[in-house]
């Protein structure tokens, strides 16, 4: 989190054609609610079985944790603004520059490339605005997708955590994969040129031009 006297920033808009990165909101517990619901999002995962109250207190935090500049745990909505998945940092460090990646998505929009843009887009921001030098996941071992896709966006498995966290009950085994700046960055210089362009915008509605590779 940042450091007595820093400038606090500001979660983000990152747009990114049929969906966007936006900040929570109250109103979007419902929706968080109904795919949690599902056994598919959390089988892989260390996310306990999601309650009305749960949830909501859940949104809570993140948004308390935007006041606080301490975290950017931001929806995935579609074009309706309908949250469909969460994308963003649990935590980060303005001393150590790095940050924890976490992302889930309903399964009705699994295979369609959108969690992956949304990783990439948030990868952006947070190496330029937030002056990250590196960025980490814990990911299940046998969370198969999960690991694929951090894989796809160029991060690299630095071992194995043992009965790292309980997952509804039981101790379960994470990976933990990792990213560098400087590793992101001749990724992308290696990335094909005929690429979108996604747009990003602060809360305040500064805006900038970043490449979209998608």
């Amino acid at each position: 989190m940042p450091t007595v006297g820093e400038e606090q920033k500001k979660p983000p808009i990152l747009e990114l054609g049929d969906v966007r990165l936006r900040p929570l909101r109250t109103s979007d517990a419902p929706a968080l609610l109904a795919y949690l619901s599902d056994p598919r999002v959390i089988e892989h995962t260390s996310i306990p079985i999601a309650t009305p109250e749960s949830v909501a207190a859940a949104v809570a935090r993140d948004m308390a944790a935007y006041r606080e500049g301490s975290s950017f745990r931001l929806a995935l909505a579609s074009s309706d603004d309908r949250v469909i998945g969460i994308c963003g940092f649990n935590t980060w460090s303005s001393v150590h520059r790095h940050a924890e990646l976490a992302y889930e998505l309903a399964p009705d929009y699994w295979g369609r490339g959108y969690m992956r843009a949304a990783v990439l887009a948030l990868l952006r921001w947070g190496f330029s605005d937030l002056s990250l030098n590196r960025v980490h996941a814990f990911v299940m071992t046998t969370n198969a997708r999960s690991i694929q896709l951090l894989k796809r966006c160029g991060f690299t498995r630095e071992g194995t955590l043992r009965q790292y966290r309980i997952a509804r009950g039981l101790p379960k085994d994470f990976h933990v994969f990792a990213l560098l700046a400087q590793d992101f960055a001749l990724n992308e210089v290696g990335a094909s040129p005929n690429q979108s362009r996604g747009c990003v915008k602060t809360l305040e509605g500064k805006m900038s031009t970043h490449e979209d590779a998608l």
